[in-house]
């Protein structure tokens, strides 16, 4: 019996079984276990669109359901689905693709840069997370914050250094709250040692801890909350930095 404690959200139960099993909802399936999420839905279109793309699951929500696609990626299989926005949506995802077999998942998105320099495009991979959202709690004792698979982060390193790619390896701030990102947050989190902040960092390494799978995950600075006023910077026409990340992710993820 896990002990009431002052606030909900501190109360880990480590139980593995719950009411309700991602198994109850997602029945496994014969394919790779490699599966790169992405944010970047124009770049699946697209590959879908060029017949790139073989459908062979779906995961279901009330909102929306986003297709599980298998491709090819230097004759080798992997899968591709969409990201869910936000850290609940994406532990739900995660969660059925580990029931449905999946054990090796590269996540690629944008997020908002916190400290100045860091240009469009340039590549982060978080090492850790602070953990400023709900999810991470359910799976993984309190902690401030929450540390990426070891595996996954050295493998992306030597992808990264074998192909002389430039990135900034550091930490991020996983937030539920975009519209409450203030100035004296963003100072805090900067000190911390924070350079960038999103939505799912933290439940994606939770989760996958919990499971004991391996994931890793790209980000590339997109806006900028580094000044006095945020930046957008047209951050979302930036296509072909997101299909070249997609490519990244996909070679990456293979080599876990």
């Amino acid at each position: 019996m896990f002990e009431k404690r002052e606030y909900p959200i501190l109360e880990f139960d480590p139980n593995s079984k719950a009411k309700i099993n991602p198994s109850n909802l997602a029945a496994k399936i014969e394919a790779t276990e490699y599966c790169v999420i992405t944010f970047f839905g124009d770049v699946i279109k697209e590959m879908l669109q060029s017949g790139m793309l073989n459908q062979v699951a779906t995961f279901y929500s009330a909102t929306v359901n986003l297709p599980i696609y298998e491709t090819k990626y230097n004759g080798k299989s992997i899968a591709i689905v969409q990201g869910f926005l936000g850290a609940a949506g994406s532990a739900g995802l995660l969660e059925e693709l580990i029931a449905m077999g999946f054990k090796k998942f590269i996540v690629c998105g944008a997020a908002g840069v916190l400290q100045k320099g860091i240009q469009v495009g340039h590549l982060v991979i978080p090492d850790s997370a602070v953990r400023d959202e709900g999810v991470s709690y359910h799976y993984v004792a309190p902690s401030r914050e929450i540390e990426c698979n070891k595996h996954a982060l050295d493998t992306i390193v030597e992808v990264f250094e074998k192909e002389k790619i430039p990135y900034i390896k550091a930490k991020t701030w996983t937030t539920d709250a975009f519209y409450r990102e203030t100035e004296d947050k963003i100072a805090l989190r900067v000190s911390e040692g924070c350079v960038t902040v999103e939505m799912e960092a933290a439940a994606f390494f939770a989760v996958s801890k919990f499971r004991n799978v391996v994931l890793g995950q790209i980000l590339f600075g997109g806006d900028d909350l580094s000044g006095v006023e945020w930046d957008s910077r047209q951050f979302n026409s930036r296509g072909e930095i997101r299909k070249n990340l997609v490519e990244l992710s996909l070679k990456t993820c293979l080599e876990l």
